[in-house]
């Protein structure tokens, strides 16, 4: 639909950027000052799409028909030198269907996509993703425990599409595959797959979490009964 593409300013980060995340951008570029100042005047929003070394159309352009994701500007922290701190809210995605001259940053018009609609029941994937998504936390606590650090995770909704985007937002894999599955428009599919990866994550936290504490004890895994 017509209403559904807008010309929008860009920034292209080694990121994957998904709807609802939340991420903390520190902003610091003569363009990319001008171009917050220019959202905060108008509706606070702009385009993140991830930007990789081997990105046809140069190190700032990504290639057209990529998918990225508006933010929101939330939080706009100036700083005395002119930097600012920002915190941005993940809204729809979007694909670059031609860049857009006129400004020092990037700009495209873009055209938003959303998920297909399906009757397909998700229950099983929701249960199974939030346990898992919660073993990845309690594993993630154990590890900070030195540092006296909390992990703060998100509430996790129950609607299948928004959790299937905080879990892939959170996971830690190549962003090329991270832009593989903001790219998915069946829910079901992408839930899956970030289920699979999760279980893998989960394993491998626990063990690592596992490690830490045998070394907090020198080594042993408990103390030692005389004979």
């Amino acid at each position: 639909m017509e209403s559904d593409r807008r010309i929008m300013p860009l920034f292209p980060l080694p990121i994957v950027q998904f709807p609802s995340a939340v991420t903390p951008l520190h902003i610091f570029e003569p363009r990319y000052r001008k171009l917050l100042k220019d959202v905060l005047a108008a509706d606070k929003t702009f385009g993140i799409i991830c930007r990789t070394e081997d990105a046809d159309a140069g190190p700032d352009a990504p290639p057209l028909g990529r998918a990225g994701c508006a933010v929101e500007v939330l939080v706009a922290q100036e700083l005395p030198d002119g930097r600012s701190n920002i915190l941005c809210a993940g809204g729809r995605r979007f694909r670059t269907l031609r860049y857009v001259e006129g400004e020092p940053y990037l700009q495209a018009e873009v055209e938003f996509f959303d998920d297909e609609v399906s009757s397909e029941s998700l229950n099983a994937e929701i249960a199974r993703a939030t346990r898992l998504f919660e073993r990845v936390i309690e594993a993630g606590r154990r590890l900070k425990d030195a540092h006296g650090e909390e992990l703060g995770p998100p509430e996790l909704p129950q609607d299948p599409e928004a959790l299937s985007f905080i879990v892939c937002a959170y996971l830690e894999i190549d962003v090329e595959e991270k832009q593989k599955l903001l790219d998915l428009t069946q829910t079901g599919e992408r839930l899956r797959q970030a289920v699979a990866i999760l279980g893998n994550v989960a394993k491998d936290f626990e063990r690592r979490a596992d490690v830490f504490e045998i070394s907090r004890k020198n080594g042993h895994a408990g103390p030692v009964s005389e004979p």
